[in-house]
């Protein structure tokens, strides 16, 4: 189930069809100014790791020597499109514009490549980027018959990244840095040879702590296996959320903890008992209610600070079925979980955004109590 940010326009349902044909994944790349981007596209676009990328860069023409060729782009204000055939079967592009023309251009090369890197600015907000590429009505007519969104990779500087966050803090509202952390999917931390351990490990900690759903990695100069970047399915896969806890001081997990605030932006992560289908249609109402009218159930009135940035969750029904939540922003879906994992007890749900309070949760977990 999805909605539109415009509050007079109607919700559409998400419809899902059976048997559809294999679509190529896209992945989107989103980091701290400096932190490492370039060098991460430019060892997947060079090094032999057996896959066909498409990697569309913002300007590689003037960022990276890309096998010490430079490409020239269009001079600023016009659009343009330059593709780089690679030896290792990758296919670099370079745009002036959001990406749409470049993707459209790359559609006509299908079966060409096996996977698409989409590269933002640094300071870019990915989650509007995300949702549209994640069931946008105009675009699932066109390029989204052909593309599915893989997932968000962050790109954080070790170095400067606690600095840049630090700043955000200060700001009356949510800074990029913060909304890149809690709209990613996989969380590079990066030049970490340049920190020291204490501070890469504090670091670490608060990355967890805004977005406790997203893997974190450890990388020197963005060298990393490509395997554990692509194919994560992160918005149709059930969510990996980490353990949960229903009390907040937990002695043993205080790094760690279920509700994290970091001025402007918080995490919040419930643990959710086996539900009724019942149960679970109220916790739908719920969700809804909160993404789209910025508001808990038992409020009148939308609060100003109340906005989820991102959620997930995976269900467990008293019947067996799993049900999986992905959403973005006011857009989400939940759907029937297509690999199981296992036969957990519990199901468990991460929310990320602003204004997650005590309120939130204690209404959350009223609709099962």
């Amino acid at each position: 189930m999805m909605s539109m940010d415009d509050q007079d326009e109607i919700p559409v349902l998400i419809e899902h069809e059976g048997n559809e044909p294999r679509k190529v994944p896209l992945t989107i790349i989103c980091g701290f100014l400096g932190a490492g981007k370039s060098t991460l596209l430019k060892r997947i676009l060079t090094e032999q790791h057996g896959f066909r990328i498409a990697v569309i860069m913002n300007e590689f023409g003037d960022t990276a020597d890309i096998e010490a060729k430079t490409i020239n782009v269009a001079s600023e204000g016009e659009q343009s499109e330059e593709f780089l055939e690679l030896a290792n079967g990758c296919l670099c592009c370079s745009i002036k514009d959001t990406g749409i023309s470049a993707i459209e251009k790359l559609m006509e090369r299908k079966g060409a490549f096996d996977h698409i890197l989409l590269e933002t600015t640094g300071l870019a907000d990915p989650g509007p980027i995300a949702a549209l590429f994640w069931h946008n009505e105009e675009f699932a007519t066109g390029l989204g018959r052909d593309i599915s969104l893989d997932g968000v990779i962050c790109v954080v500087d070790a170095v400067f990244g606690p600095q840049q966050i630090e700043e955000d803090r200060g700001s009356d509202t949510v800074g990029e840095s913060l909304r890149q952390i809690a709209g990613a999917d996989i969380l590079l931390l990066n030049k970490i040879d340049l920190a020291s351990p204490e501070s890469v490990a504090s670091t670490a900690a608060l990355l967890r702590g805004v977005n406790p759903a997203a893997p974190i990695h450890q990388t020197v100069r963005a060298e990393i296996d490509v395997s554990l970047l692509l194919g994560v399915r992160a918005f149709t896969a059930p969510p990996a959320i980490p353990p949960t806890h229903d009390h907040d001081h937990d002695h043993e997990h205080k790094a760690e903890p279920t509700h994290y605030e970091l001025r402007g932006i918080t995490s919040l992560l419930v643990a959710v008992p086996v539900l009724s289908r019942s149960r679970l249609n109220a916790l739908d109402e719920w969700i809804r209610t909160v993404l789209w009218e910025q508001r808990l159930p038992s409020d009148a009135e939308a609060s100003p600070t109340l906005t989820v940035l991102r959620c997930k969750g995976l269900f467990v029904l008293d019947s067996g079925e799993q049900y999986v939540l992905q959403g973005v922003r006011s857009m989400y879906e939940l759907v029937e979980a297509e690999d199981a994992l296992g036969v957990p007890d519990a199901g468990k749900l991460v929310l990320i955004g602003t204004g997650l309070d005590a309120r939130v949760r204690t209404s959350l977990q009223g609709v099962w109590a």
